[in-house]
């Protein structure tokens, strides 16, 4: 009966894809060709902050200002469809997103063989709850949850976000890194509950990176609290 009532609204309503508005075959919500165009193709990165450089390893922001963050790794540039997948994710209340999306997060996290196999430990870049009430998820907690279920690590609540701000999307470059200054702390209680101190590395999750503030901000106190390395993980990188 059910199946009967699924396939008639089916056939009422049939299911596009959010992106391109191409009728689903089996997929949820993406099409797996929209999902297929959001790989890095051969750009050349900085190696710490993944910005698109012209030449040489590292670019030069990161060489005036090293950021608390060791690098950042991201699946894709933040354009279309990419940009448009986390668009409807954050934004249009689609947290089913969140286990595709995670998966593009592993596929990336596993090109970097130098971090496969450490003491990982999963976290996410915090919203207060004032936010949470507007948005009704973090969407970069579901990403770190799924993430680290597929990767066989740990997600615990390291971060908080201690103080009310405007949104960054909203800001210049310069007013996004005075905006989040201090706007981060580290749940002590969390860090050192099972001797989570002694992990190796944390690994940030978070939607997409812009001028690298937040990121910048949350492994500065991560850095502080004794954290010997701390890495993005990040679904799209502006170019």
């Amino acid at each position: 009966m059910f199946k009967f009532l699924s396939d008639f609204w089916d056939f009422i309503f049939p299911p596009y894809c959010a992106v391109c508005g191409e009728p689903l075959n089996g997929e949820k919500m993406i099409c797996n060709e929209c999902l297929g165009k959001v790989y890095f193709i051969s750009n050349k990165r900085c190696r710490i902050c993944g910005k698109v450089i012209k030449s040489g390893n590292i670019c030069s922001n990161c060489k005036d200002n090293l950021p608390d963050f060791d690098f950042a790794i991201g699946c894709g540039n933040y354009v279309s469809p990419l940009s448009d997948i986390i668009k409807f994710y954050k934004y249009r209340y689609r947290p089913s997103f969140s286990h595709r999306l995670a998966r593009l997060l592993y596929a990336s996290y596993l090109t970097r063989g130098d971090i496969i196999g450490l003491n990982n430990l999963v976290t996410w870049v915090p919203m207060r709850r004032v936010e949470l009430r507007e948005r009704g998820y973090n969407q970069s907690r579901l990403l770190a949850d799924k993430f680290a279920s597929i990767a066989g690590l740990k997600s615990v609540p390291l971060l908080r976000k201690i103080k009310n701000i405007p949104s960054q999307t909203k800001l210049a470059p310069d007013e996004r890194l005075t905006n989040v200054r201090g706007v981060y702390s580290v749940d002590y209680k969390e860090l050192n509950r099972g001797n989570r101190n002694f992990y190796d590395t944390v690994i940030i999750v978070d939607d997409v990176l812009t001028t690298g503030a937040t990121m910048q901000e949350c492994a500065s106190a991560l850095k502080k609290a004794g954290v010997p390395r701390v890495i993005g993980l990040i679904l799209a990188i502006s170019p």
